[in-house]
């Protein structure tokens, strides 16, 4: 008797196609998943299937996945009308707008179709996941799944625990972020703004508080901050590079400098005139720089080629260090 081939493993679903969800998408099939993908604009959802081939394509064609597997992606992403669709997926990411009560809805509906052991996960980069939890029928498999862009290629994924997930949820999110080619982070309490937001906006904070207080132009603190923590930051984190530098020094500076850092509750004003006059960075051609649009697409190509070849740098490395 011929042998009977096993059985396809469960769908991934997902909710959004905007950059992240693209990027996304991206990485799952390129890792070999099935995924069922809705989005609210059928318009984005065709348009995304451009920017997922692209991914695709690339990472194909500097060696991260196998050519064949880049060719045949469409053959395992499906486009759905509704979340309805979703039903046969036992595990779904959430990639939408900020919008609590977007999201609130989203979580009501996806419950009404998939099975009660389902991991429903939320790519928010804000809310603590105890308030996604709130009200759901079964919170036990809510959970945040934190990723990083361009997500088809970054080993950056954050995994945050609300206060009332599963031990179980948590190992089987683990099991699928390194199924997806991720180095994941596990945090032990939900904080709101996770580990490398909190870390991430306290530097942005302190480059705002610089430049408006006149000690350096934007220009300047960016070149700063490129040349000393961007050079050492992919291969060690803040306590490793105290280790690597020495430990003392580092006390002694704290003592004088701590107290003059910025501990401002409110968003700059820089911040506040550059949003209010309609930037949105190299998306739009305008940002704290001035871009003509040849150079802002000139940008996010030097970003994403960029990212190729810290991936390939950061691949020599062992990933536990």
């Amino acid at each position: 008797m011929p042998k009977k081939s096993s059985p396809l493993p469960p769908p991934v679903g997902l909710i959004g196609l905007g950059l992240m969800g693209r990027g996304i998408a991206a990485c799952l099939v390129a890792h070999g998943f099935r995924v069922i993908a809705y989005n609210r604009t059928a318009r984005r959802a065709r348009e995304s299937c451009a920017h997922i081939d692209e991914a695709v394509t690339g990472l194909a064609q500097r060696g991260f996945i196998p050519r064949v597997r880049a060719k045949r992606w469409r053959q395992r992403f499906q486009l759905v009308e509704s979340i309805a669709e979703l039903g046969p997926c036992r595990i779904v990411i959430e990639s939408v707008i900020e919008d609590l009560a977007l999201k609130r809805k989203l979580f009501a509906e996806v419950e009404k179709h998939v099975a009660p052991n389902a991991i429903i996960a939320s790519n928010t980069s804000s809310f603590p996941i105890t308030l996604l939890q709130a009200g759901r029928r079964h919170p036990g498999r809510y959970i945040g799944m934190h990723w990083g862009e361009p997500a088809q290629m970054m080993r950056y994924l954050e995994i945050i625990p609300g206060r009332h997930t599963t031990r179980s949820t948590v190992r089987r999110t683990r099991q699928f972020g390194e199924a997806c080619g991720k180095e994941p982070t596990e945090l032990r309490e939900d904080i709101r703004g996770f580990l490398s937001n909190r870390m991430m906006y306290a530097m942005i904070r302190e480059a705002f508080h610089l430049v408006e207080s006149g000690v350096a132009d934007i220009e300047t603190v960016d070149k700063s901050f490129r040349n000393d923590m961007g050079w050492w930051s992919l291969l060690a984190g803040p306590f490793r590079w105290m280790d690597l530098t020495g430990i003392p020094a580092y006390a002694r500076v704290m003592e004088g400098l701590l107290p003059r850092l910025s501990n401002s509750r409110k968003v700059p004003k820089l911040m506040r005139d550059v949003v209010a006059s309609g930037a949105q960075g190299i998306g739009n051609a305008k940002g704290f720089y001035r871009y003509t649009n040849k150079e802002a697409r000139r940008w996010e190509k030097d970003w994403l080629e960029f990212s190729y070849e810290i991936r390939r740098l950061a691949d020599k490395f062992p990933r536990k260090r």
